[in-house]
């Protein structure tokens, strides 16, 4: 996958360097509302993050979005830019929310709190876990 500059189509330039990770092809993209995160959706069964802030300097932003079981075909920002939505052939529709503390508050809500510290690290590395649901 690889951004170009189009402001001149019959001139195109690629932006820096391809955006690799993915291994199989990509189905889909979006970018934020913003437009400094990129999503792209892929038949390996993930969605990963690249913050495209600066495009021609372009990087992965964590660890791929996991849990679909077949492939990905397609990627949507909500208006504001916090959640993600993705489709895949598996027939479901994940949500992913992306601000951290957002997504923690959900995570303590729906878990009552009952979270081991292995857990807590594996699905939320970014935010502290002591202690997590206060």
């Amino acid at each position: 996958m690889r951004l170009w500059n189009v402001t001149d189509p019959a001139h195109a330039a690629p932006l820096g360097s391809p955006l690799t990770g993915h291994t199989a092809a990509v189905r889909s993209v979006a970018f934020t509302p913003d437009g400094t995160t990129l999503a792209s959706a892929s038949h390996d069964s993930t969605v990963r993050l690249w913050n495209v802030t600066d495009p021609a300097h372009a990087a992965p932003l964590g660890s791929p979005l996991t849990g679909h079981t077949a492939a990905v075909r397609s990627v949507a920002f909500t208006p504001d830019g916090t959640t993600l939505a993705s489709a895949s052939e598996d027939f479901s529709v994940r949500l992913w929310q992306l601000r951290a503390d957002r997504a923690s508050e959900r995570i303590c809500a729906i878990t009552k709190g009952a979270l081991t510290r292995q857990q807590w690290e594996q699905y939320i590395p970014q935010r502290s876990f002591d202690p997590p649901c206060t």
